[in-house]
């Protein structure tokens, strides 16, 4: 009788343990997806890939292998996630309208983003936590096509360098291209005149026509990633200004912000606000900046359905956070105790 019960629990065994490792299998492991442009990207930070090409850039090598230091990175690390289960799919000068495209067909083919994406729609679909930063260039590159415009083209080459990283540093040399960059220009009366009406009132104009673009997209952006994936977490990064000097860019990225807040609220989606983004002269993020940005999308408020592997990571951004916050009447001592953790303000 023993020797039957024996063989029956070896039997009963013999089948439930190949049914085991199939239940584990079918768990899917967590992904993350981070759409954007060239901030996603990590332009500017060392070991991030990434080319001119005849159209746009290329950047394949970059959505796997993108630089350690990009916010990107940084999240994936905090959620113990692999560059294979983390994909980076920033787009250097993409627009509102370029991820729009790429998030309807996998494609899009417009100004000078030209990229091809055909697993991107199925990536969403299946993605667990998609963040979206999206936006600055629908103004930039208009401007930039402004002032080229009012100049005849001539802006247009010291510009490029500018936004490009060719002079990111601040430093003698870059001063000195500067220098030169400027003597080079050789504006006629006529040019400077509508160079400078294009910094005044301008550039009231082309934020204002811009933003309400730029809004409209991003809603269908957000309406096309939930009917893809319902159930997916998703944050929607906030603006920081990239040219601080320009009063006008201040009060446009306000409203945008605002804007753009509202939206997240209405799909469901989660808002985070980066507004003391550490900037270089290129107006991409600082090392500290990609950190600062990682930070905010890690905070309590924006994480709190994030499956962290790092406790400690998520703790310490909490315990930061309310650091910053509690004692921001005295940000210099805090500003020089954590110098990479806490940013210079630029807005």
């Amino acid at each position: 009788m023993k020797k039957r019960i024996v063989s029956l629990l070896l039997a009963l065994a013999l089948l439930v343990l190949p049914v085991l490792p199939a239940f584990a299998a079918e768990e899917d492991p967590y992904t993350y997806v981070a759409l954007g442009d060239s901030i996603t990207t990590g332009v500017g930070l060392k070991d991030t890939h990434f080319s001119s090409t005849a159209k746009s850039y290329d950047v394949q090598e970059n959505y796997h292998g993108y630089s350690k230091d990009c916010y990107v990175a940084r999240v994936a690390d905090a959620l113990g996630l692999d560059r294979d289960h983390a994909v980076n799919y920033g787009m250097p000068a993409a627009m509102s309208s370029n991820i729009l495209d790429l998030v309807r067909t996998g494609s899009t083919a417009s100004g000078v983003a030209y990229y091809d994406l055909p697993t991107l729609r199925q990536e969403l679909a299946d993605a667990d936590l998609i963040t979206l930063l999206i936006g600055s260039n629908d103004t930039v590159l208009q401007l930039m096509g402004a002032m080229g415009r009012a100049t005849n083209g001539k802006a247009t080459k010291l510009l490029i360098p500018l936004l490009t990283g060719t002079m990111r540093e601040l430093n003698l040399q870059t001063l000195q291209t500067l220098k030169k960059g400027l003597e080079n220009l050789d504006l006629t009366p006529e040019e400077l005149k509508a160079a400078l009406k294009l910094l005044d009132s301008g550039m009231e104009e082309i934020c204002d026509q811009t933003r309400d673009q730029t809004v409209a997209n991003v809603e269908q952006i957000l309406q096309e990633l939930r009917a893809l994936n319902p159930d997916a977490q998703i944050i929607l990064v906030g603006y920081y200004n990239p040219l601080p000097f320009l009063p006008t860019y201040g009060r446009h990225f306000r409203l945008l912000n605002r804007s753009v807040k509202a939206l997240a609220q209405q799909y469901g989606a989660d808002y985070v606000s980066i507004p003391y983004t550490s900037i270089a002269n290129d107006g991409h993020p600082t090392v500290c900046g990609h950190k600062y940005i990682a930070r905010q999308i890690l905070r309590p408020s924006a994480s709190k359905r994030l499956v962290f592997s790092r406790p400690c990571l998520s703790g310490r951004v909490f315990l930061l956070s309310c650091v910053y916050f509690r004692h921001s009447a005295s940000k210099a001592s805090i500003l020089t105790t954590f110098s990479c953790d806490f940013p210079r303000f630029v807005n």
